[in-house]
């Protein structure tokens, strides 16, 4: 009974805090010849596994030509601390040297759209960080923005599942934390007049988690209907649980994952950091994936356009 109550009250304050007044876009379009980036903390390094995003957003546009690419870790923040002082520094350095490098590389991939997931991680630092993530959320953006030329998209956090936490009253703090901090990226999003997509109301009664922290397989395709309903996207040509989809989806995927070797490979101390001049033929080869990255890609283009064929 308690426990219903904290999710009531907390239903209605979510309901409060996300009013109307701060104007939206009315839909979200992807043009021909964007370049989208999937940057953020665990929801985006996970969704890697899932393909459910970037399909319903490949599916909504499928006649263009739109690449993808997600650069999300866990347990990364605005001021991208889970890139720093990894391989003995060798790479990232300390803190500051960490956000510039987490700039660099998005800046190298030229993105036209940015999709921004943060907040979950900042949150632990409770009402009293909520200035300073703002700050760094501005601060970020700001650093992306390409004088204007970056279009972006703001996630809110995801709800904690009740269920897996043994006191309720923890419950009660740990949203009300989310809550702030996703007020502050709605209030971004707002006063740059970009789209912002809340997840915290729509999925907080949803079994979305196997774990309480990170989507499962349903938990992205609810999300990914989300994101269609937010933005108001077209129209998918074919829904997520047809055949087609599904080998788009896949192949998906299996191009996320070549992408993910090539910017982060298993033997990165040999490529990166401390043992680079050990075996300096490690080096060359996260270029190799490249080729491959762009067969998958060709594949997309050729789902895609069978299935604007049947569909029209």
């Amino acid at each position: 009974m308690r426990r219903s109550l904290v999710i009531f009250l907390w239903l209605v304050s979510f309901s409060y805090f996300s009013s109307a007044d701060e104007p939206k876009e009315k839909s979200f379009e992807l043009l021909n010849g964007d370049r989208v980036l999937f940057l953020g903390n665990s929801f985006f390094e996970r969704a890697l596994e899932y393909g459910y995003i970037e399909t319903t957003l490949a599916l909504s546009f499928p006649d263009r030509d739109i690449t993808f690419r997600n650069v999300g870790w866990d347990g990364d923040t605005v001021f991208g601390h889970s890139r720093t002082g990894g391989r003995r520094r060798a790479v990232f350095g300390d803190v500051e040297e960490g956000f510039q490098k987490m700039v660099e590389h998005v800046r190298l991939l030229k993105p036209s759209v940015i999709f921004l997931a943060y907040g979950a991680n900042e949150s632990f630092a409770g009402l009293g960080g909520v200035d300073n993530f703002k700050k760094g959320l501005q601060d970020l953006v700001e650093a992306l923005s390409d004088s204007g030329k970056v279009r972006f998209v703001f996630f809110s956090p995801l709800p904690v599942s009740p269920k897996f936490l043994p006191d309720p009253s923890y419950l009660k703090e740990r949203n009300t934390s989310l809550m702030a901090y996703s007020k502050v990226l709605s209030t971004v999003a707002s006063k740059l007049r970009y789209p912002f997509v809340d997840l915290l109301g729509p999925l907080v009664n949803t079994e979305f988690t196997t774990n309480g922290l990170h989507p499962n397989g349903n938990g992205y395709r609810l999300i990914a209907e989300e994101v269609t309903d937010q933005l108001n996207l077209p129209s998918a040509r074919i829904e997520l649980t047809s055949s087609k989809s599904e080998e788009l989806r896949l192949t998906i995927i299996k191009k996320n994952l070549l992408y993910f070797h090539r910017w982060r490979p298993r033997n990165d101390a040999f490529v990166y950091g401390e043992r680079k001049n050990e075996q300096k033929i490690a080096q060359t080869e996260p270029a190799q994936f490249e080729p491959f990255i762009l067969k998958k890609e060709s594949r997309i283009v050729e789902i895609l356009k069978t299935i604007t064929s049947e569909t029209q």
